[in-house]
């Protein structure tokens, strides 16, 4: 099935019914259905054909919807560039995907686009709101009739490049089948299932499965999404209270810029909301707690990776209500499969490990991505029979809980020990001066490897070293325990919320070879 037949199911049926509620503006699913058909009809006049690339740069807007719903029509691909790399970055990623017209309906672009004109200039089409084929006016010339496009046996949809935080980034190819596998899971797994007339709050970027995702399942279900354009906490807040939203996705650093930043959080209404779901990074458990009394809803954590088209493994609510009630070490895990979704955990061998042992989790489903676009070397080292290895260290237990130990790249070797950071930051995130943290491994001349925790303090705190490592004796094996830290204003993270541990570990391994010990 077709992303876009979901779509033109719910506005056959319910075509008054609110699609997108975006600034304000309340977009019906026939508005949608409207431009998306003028869009798919402009790209036809442009040439563009099944499999073809088509990039566009923006900000969250109807538009995006709509062009999403148009390539599907066509049998394009759509590849959302991400807006805030710098130009050379964006022209790799427009000179990899092979896309051949750009397509910019958001204002907010212009200066990138004008930093980015040497590279867009090699481009066979532009449509902006400031070249010569301005955006509206290409719009409004377009028909709005059905296009008669085979699509039955159409493969891709989504193009998705990741963070490249190991290298450069490599572009995900998504297919139609791979995002109703990504609903179906979600419906089978939420206890508050996204229909017609309930409202998702939308505020991830759309170059991110966290967006686009996010995006599309409530469409697909006939919901409709009150669409933000970028996030901000405070606009976050305003809307969950004043459209009665039922769900929303946010990732950790949003939860705690929230908390942290908007005030009388407790004389909110909140009583609409149904569900939150978290993902992209991991959550302190003190934070978590913080979120669960102030929201007042059913919280699952999501674990996916674009590659995966999302998410694949969640820990439940009721998982989050026995942590609260005595078992907190389930909020130290990512949960359990999804319906569909098999997992395994290996050794460097390949050999599958029993329960409570740490190796590297591979994933096998129906939402595992067709491969990274024209890369057979990255498609060859990322799958094996079908499974995909996911680069996670992981442990599962006798319950079929994930433990995830961390990426195996961040593993810090040191004497001959494995440590995991992320066991470091779940212990030190208690601190009560402590913001937030990374724990990265830097040279060590008789161990190979030390852990260093990278800190940014609260307003008004400070920590030095022996009390930080006073306040985590009795927590970690002495062996875990960071003897150095390095205080920061800020940590470096991608646009998912993603630390760059990449980017605190290069000033401490610059000039060396090896990025190991």
């Amino acid at each position: 099935m077709q992303v876009h037949q979901y779509f033109d199911y719910h506005s056959r049926r319910f075509p008054e019914n609110d699609c997108l509620i975006f600034q304000g503006k309340t977009y019906s699913y026939q508005d949608m259905q409207t431009m998306s058909q003028q869009i798919a009809n402009g790209l036809l006049a442009l040439g563009v054909k099944a499999d073809d690339r088509v990039a566009v740069l923006c900000e969250n807007c109807p538009e995006f919807l709509g062009l999403l719903m148009a390539c599907s029509r066509i049998g394009a691909v759509t590849v959302p560039l991400n807006y805030r790399l710098a130009p050379p970055e964006t022209a790799f990623i427009l000179e990899d995907s092979k896309a051949h017209i750009l397509l910019s309906p958001d204002e907010a672009m212009n200066p990138l686009l004008e930093a980015m004109a040497e590279s867009t200039a090699k481009l066979q089409t532009v449509i902006s709101c400031t070249t010569a084929t301005n955006w509206q006016n290409w719009l409004a010339q377009q028909s709005a009739e059905p296009v008669k496009v085979d699509t039955y046996q159409q493969k891709g949809f989504l193009q998705l490049y990741t963070s490249g935080t190991t290298g450069k980034p490599k572009g995900v190819v998504l297919s139609h089948a791979n995002i109703s596998s990504l609903f179906t899971k979600s419906l089978v797994s939420s206890d508050n299932k996204t229909h017609a007339g309930s409202r998702d709050l939308v505020c991830a970027p759309p170059f991110h499965i966290g967006g686009s995702g996010t995006l599309l399942l409530p469409i697909l279900a006939g919901g409709s999404a009150v669409l933000h354009k970028t996030f901000d906490p405070f606009a976050v807040v305003n809307d969950l209270e004043k459209y009665k939203i039922e769900s929303s996705f946010i990732v950790p650093a949003m939860i705690l810029a929230i908390i942290s930043m908007v005030p009388d959080l407790d004389k909110r209404d909140f009583s609409s909301l149904k569900q939150i779901m978290y993902g992209a990074s991991p959550i302190s458990p003190a934070l978590l707690e913080q979120a669960i009394n102030i929201f007042g809803c059913d919280f699952y954590q999501a674990y996916g990776m674009t590659e995966t088209t999302g998410t694949i493994v969640v820990l439940m609510p009721e998982d989050h209500r026995n942590a609260l009630k005595g078992r907190p070490e389930l909020l130290e895990s990512a949960g359990r499969p999804q319906a569909g979704v098999e997992v395994k955990v290996v050794d460097s061998e390949g050999n599958i490990l029993p329960p409570g042992q740490i190796g590297e989790l591979y994933v096998r489903s129906e939402s595992t991505m067709l491969g990274y676009y024209n890369r057979p070397d990255a498609n060859a080292e990322t799958f094996e029979d079908g499974w995909l290895k996911t680069g996670d260290s992981a442990e599962i237990n006798e319950e079929g809980y994930i433990f995830l130990r961390d990426r195996i790249k961040d593993m810090i070797v040191s004497g001959a020990e494995n440590i995991y950071p992320i066991e470091i930051e779940n212990a030190l995130c208690a601190h009560p001066a402590i913001a937030d943290l990374a724990v990265i491994g830097i040279p060590d001349e008789k161990f190979g490897e030390t852990p260093l925790a990278c800190l940014v303090l609260k307003p008004g705190q400070s920590i030095e070293t022996e009390e930080m490592i006073e306040f985590l004796r009795g927590k970690l094996a002495g062996y875990k325990i960071p003897r150095q830290l390095k205080i920061y204003d800020v940590l470096p993270r991608n646009p998912s919320g993603k630390i760059l541990k990449k980017d605190l570990r290069a000033p401490f391994w610059e000039g060396r070879e090896r990025q190991i010990n």
